[in-house]
């Protein structure tokens, strides 16, 4: 419900003030008072008028007009209130005052001050029956959502195409406020704009059926330009691959070190090697003590020959003959 519904709404729940009630009962006064004098100066002139016709029951024609114009009234005014309006009594009570003016005329003998004076009573009964009657169907019609506000004229005068269109919607579709009808027509032209501007000028026949007959005929618009929207709104771009993970970072391979160009060893010719041994137990014999390295200094080789050839020389050498057992 919109911000004009729920005032309109609201104004029509909220009950007569004090001042308004007085000047209403004051309203009433004074209406009693134009129907009295209203009827007994029509009750004159009509009965003068009807008596060739009904002799002395002559007064019973302006009688029963006066008192069937009040009850029509009454009647009509009572169902406006109760939002059941029936026209018919509406227009009875009319055409019996239409009638009663007529008569009231006729008395006059077609002088137009009389004619004037005698019209005068009954015109403003018509008058302040009108008001009343507006006054409460206006009332119970804004509490009951049936009557339908009007368009401004200065509206029709600018527009008066589109605003026929719109009063034509308003009717179809029981939109009673005006100010709801407004933001329907701009949703609509919204809607029509997005999809000119996705179709062309061709976009009836390539929008879906559906929302054609929603944006032709004015209903349902808010669901229309929700598909609308949808519809022409621009694809989002594709996503991204995610990146790709980065490689784990290789390990580092232990350098290999370079293989040591094995020197071959040179052989000692075997005189030299007896010679050696020769020499080391000599030098044995004198110094029990010396080192591999001191035997090898002193004998011109390696201290690992020299170590080699001590630890040899220094094994005792193994018995020739077994002992007996």
């Amino acid at each position: 419900m919109t911000s004009e519904v729920r005032t309109a709404a609201f104004q029509a729940s909220v009950p007569l003030t004090r001042a308004q009630k007085v000047l209403a009962g004051v309203g009433g006064l004074f209406f009693a008072g134009l129907a009295g004098l209203g009827g007994y100066g029509s009750f004159a002139s009509v009965r003068d008028v009807a008596e060739p016709w009904f002799g002395d029951q002559a007064w019973i024609v302006p009688a029963g007009v006066d008192l069937g114009i009040l009850a029509l009234v009454s009647v009509a005014l009572l169902l406006e209130w109760l939002a059941m309006p029936m026209p018919a009594l509406r227009w009875m009570a009319m055409a019996f005052t239409g009638a009663t003016v007529w008569l009231n005329v006729s008395a006059a003998h077609g002088d137009a001050t009389g004619m004037v004076m005698h019209a005068a009573m009954p015109v403003l009964f018509v008058t302040f029956i009108e008001a009343v009657r507006h006054a409460i169907r206006r009332r119970a019609g804004i509490a009951a959502g049936t009557v339908r506000e009007g368009i401004p004229v200065t509206r029709w005068l600018l527009a008066p195409f589109s605003t026929f269109r719109l009063w034509r919607r308003m009717v179809l579709w029981q939109m009673t406020s005006y100010p709801q009808a407004l933001v329907a027509e701009q949703r609509r032209r919204h809607a029509l704009a997005l999809l000119d501007a996705h179709y062309g000028r061709k976009w009836k026949s390539k929008a879906p059926a559906d929302i054609t007959w929603m944006l032709r005929d004015g209903v349902m618009l808010d669901q229309a330009l929700t598909r609308v929207t949808d519809l022409t709104a621009p694809e989002p771009p594709a996503p991204e691959p995610p990146p790709e993970p980065a490689p784990p970072p290789k390990k580092a391979a232990p350098r290999k070190r370079p293989a040591r160009p094995r020197v071959p060893q040179q052989r000692v010719p075997r005189s030299v090697a007896t010679d050696n041994e020769a020499r080391a137990l000599a030098i044995l014999d004198a110094e029990p003590d010396i080192t591999g390295a001191e035997l090898g200094r002193r004998l011109d080789i390696s201290a690992r020959q020299g170590q080699r050839l001590l630890s040899r020389l220094a094994r005792p050498a193994p018995s020739s003959s077994t002992p007996a057992s």
